[in-house]
């Protein structure tokens, strides 16, 4: 019967030769995860005499497009139609939001945008620890784990996600 003897430290450098593959797999699910990536929208207040006070401190807000805006709530909307300090909506004007006070008469609009996410999605290099190559797609950025993953909100109002990074790995996965 043979035996075979790994050469001390075989494993350590077959593991730094693989590094550079690695990465490139790794690069891959990035492009990729970029390309699924959701882009992000921009609430837009129009400022003047007219707006809704609660609107002028969403001006500016930017969230991922499958998540909801958070506007101060109106008083009549809280009195009346159950809703806590905060209302909850896709876009100005969403009736979903329940609100009501909240959306009549307004005129904000939102802006697109469209690598919102993707421009916060990056690759570290690889990281050898013995016979381990690890190499990190990471995203940076607020909501971006809601984004994935989705949320619920008060009032059992919902946010699908999208599991871009998710999607993205098993694309690449699937082409190996």
């Amino acid at each position: 019967m043979a035996k075979f003897h790994v050469a001390p430290g075989l494993e350590q450098r077959l593991a730094q030769m693989i590094a550079p593959q690695v990465h490139d797999i790794a690069r891959g699910v990035e492009r990729e995860a970029k390309r699924l990536a959701p882009p992000t929208k921009r609430w837009i207040t129009v400022p003047d005499q007219h707006h809704h006070p609660t609107h002028i401190g969403a001006n500016g807000q930017e969230r991922p497009a499958n998540l909801r805006f958070e506007i101060n709530s109106m008083d009549w909307d809280m009195r009346h139609r159950g809703l806590g300090p905060v209302t909850y909506m896709n876009a100005p004007r969403d009736e979903t939001s329940r609100a009501v006070a909240n959306i009549k008469n307004c005129r904000c609009r939102t802006q697109s945008i469209p690598d919102g996410i993707a421009r916060n999605i990056s690759t570290q290099p690889p990281v050898v620890t013995g016979s381990t190559v690890t190499v990190k797609v990471v995203v940076q950025g607020d909501y971006v784990v809601e984004a994935e993953v989705g949320t619920v909100y008060p009032g059992n109002l919902t946010a699908p996600g999208t599991f871009y990074m998710a999607r993205a790995a098993a694309a690449v996965a699937a082409r190996r």
